[in-house]
């Protein structure tokens, strides 16, 4: 059974969103459900809402954002607060 999770982020303009799409689905099993960001001077900030079928394969795509460093922040939210997606 997949969980949809949401992940916030904030990264630089320079950072193409395709490359952070990318990186994403590049983990097997995790597909972009919905897309929410906003610039913000600077940078880009908002949400991602991920599915996945196990927690390790959001740690997986949490672990891969964060090694880049054009991002500033990545923060993981878990199912209970998703009940809008």
């Amino acid at each position: 059974m997949k969980k949809t999770y949401q992940i916030k982020i904030a990264y630089r303009n320079n950072l193409s969103l395709h490359k952070i799409t990318s990186l994403i689905e590049s983990v097997k099993g995790v597909k972009i459900k919905q897309l929410n960001l906003i610039s913000k001077g600077k940078d880009f900030v908002g949400t991602l809402a991920v599915e996945v079928s196990h927690l390790i394969e959001l740690d997986s795509v949490v672990e891969l954002i964060r090694s880049n460093r054009e991002v500033s922040k990545v923060e993981k939210l878990y199912p209970n607060s998703l009940s809008a997606f």
